[in-house]
């Protein structure tokens, strides 16, 4: 059976004092300097080298984003850190493969082989 509590004990504000916090974020976030992200997205990537690289991350225990690795560039070289690191040669060689895509395409190059 649930019992009630009398609305002037302390116990009662929670709600209330989670409601308030939570408003006043709202309200600082709306204060904050708006910055884009747009200016730190990720180029295209290969699908398919890209598909099989998640795939193989996958093997290792380890779950990639693709549509952040598309969308975060500080995401997507940090995952393409993370596979060199591992005892892997074939996705170490992935990685490599796609981070020599990412630099092309950061230098203007448009067509990588």
């Amino acid at each position: 059976m649930a019992r009630t509590i009398p609305l002037g004990s302390d116990r009662s504000r929670g709600p209330q004092q989670a409601e308030r916090l939570l408003s006043s974020g709202d309200r600082d976030w709306e204060k904050r300097r708006q910055t884009w992200r747009e200016r730190e997205l990720a180029m295209p990537w290969p699908p398919e080298l890209l598909q099989a690289f998640a795939l193989r991350m996958a093997s290792h225990g380890m779950c990639v984003s693709q549509m952040l690795m598309a969308c975060d560039r500080r995401y997507a070289l940090q995952q393409l850190a993370d596979a060199h690191n591992l005892a892997d040669d074939t996705l170490r060689l992935m990685a490599v493969q796609l981070f020599r895509h990412f630099e092309a395409r950061q230098s203007g190059v448009v067509s990588v082989h």
